[in-house]
């Protein structure tokens, strides 16, 4: 479970400092064929082209002061759960998209 804290931690603080003031974080989640579909969400302006493809490699960032390590970390987790995660634009947010399995007695 600390793995899966320190993944939506990230991506919540992500969102937040994206957004900036006057931006807003959506979070949702949904249940679909057996997995959960988390998304958080920005009004931000999105990764730079600079790091756009390689989000989730490690030292990766658009952050002046970040290090590049928090979204290789959520990737990891996400897949040591089973899962996945993606990003992309969409209507002018910065969308994060984390897919995992649940346990067969809350499918």
């Amino acid at each position: 479970v600390t793995l899966l804290g320190h993944l939506f931690g990230n991506l919540i603080g992500n969102a937040i400092d994206a957004a900036g003031p006057g931006g807003s974080v959506g979070v949702t989640a949904e249940k679909v064929n057996g997995k959960v579909v988390i998304e958080v969400s920005d009004t931000g302006p999105g990764p730079s082209q600079a790091v756009a493809d390689r989000l989730f490699e490690p030292f990766v960032t658009g952050k002046e002061q970040g290090i590049g390590l928090g979204l290789a970390v959520a990737k990891q987790a996400a897949e040591g759960h089973g899962g996945a995660i993606d990003w992309r634009r969409d209507g002018g947010r910065t969308v994060f998209r984390v897919v995992l399995p649940l346990p067969p007695r809350i499918q």
